[in-house]
């Protein structure tokens, strides 16, 4: 009986583990796929979404994944770390997957503006987006929540630095990756994109040693 136990908790934990590790090396791949065939510009406005509805659909699914995705990639994160700084690898951990649930939620506004956009003229489509956005519960209940992702995600890495189990330079990878949307929000969406590529390159040998560990 006892054997059996070890052997099914030693198979639980070598299939989180590996979950944890696809995650990490999932999430660049859904980052760029949701970015790349998002529509042109750095807003919500109503006649580039009726332009571009498919585009405006494509995305919109795409990054909702890619926030479903994170929440595994926060586990994982957590995981390497919490026998050397338990409590910080729980408070981040558990912040930043709460984010990136919180993140996907807000994805629902594209398809919501996108009817807005075919539904209605566009001074009255941008007139009700900014009325919902501008609603207590949607900063509050969405937003903020949403944005402690990323401090979440810092705050694990440079702890797997501090541990020894992370380079200097995969933070600063990552912060050039999630900040370069914001950075380049005029750009093409292949520029905005390309912030996916620094987010593989810091979390990738991280993702690539939990599997091995389960191999």
């Amino acid at each position: 009986m006892t054997t059996t136990l070890t052997a099914t908790e030693t198979f639980t934990r070598r299939f989180w583990v590996r979950v944890g590790a696809v995650g990490l090396l999932a999430w660049p791949v859904t980052h760029f796929a949701g970015f790349v065939t998002g529509p042109p510009g750095s807003d919500h406005a109503p006649a580039i979404f009726r332009t571009h509805a498919t585009q405006v659909q494509v995305s919109g699914v795409l990054l909702h994944w890619n926030a479903i995705v994170i929440v595994p990639v926060m586990l994982a994160l957590a995981y390497l770390l919490h026998d050397r700084m338990p409590r910080l690898a729980a408070i981040a951990g558990l912040f930043g997957a709460l984010g990136a649930i919180n993140g996907s939620g807000l994805l629902m506004a594209d398809f919501y503006d996108l009817a807005l956009a075919q539904s209605l003229p566009d001074a009255q489509a941008a007139a009700v987006t900014e009325l919902a956005y501008g609603y207590s519960g949607v900063t509050f209940g969405f937003l903020v929540p949403a944005f402690l992702l990323h401090p979440a995600l810092l705050a694990l890495v440079v702890g797997l630095v501090r541990a020894g189990r992370a380079r200097w330079w995969q933070p600063v990878l990552l912060v050039v990756g999630l900040a370069l949307p914001f950075l380049t929000a005029d750009r093409p969406m292949l520029v905005q994109a390309s912030g996916a590529l620094f987010i593989g390159a810091a979390l990738y040998p991280l993702g690539l040693r939990m599997l091995r560990r389960t191999a």
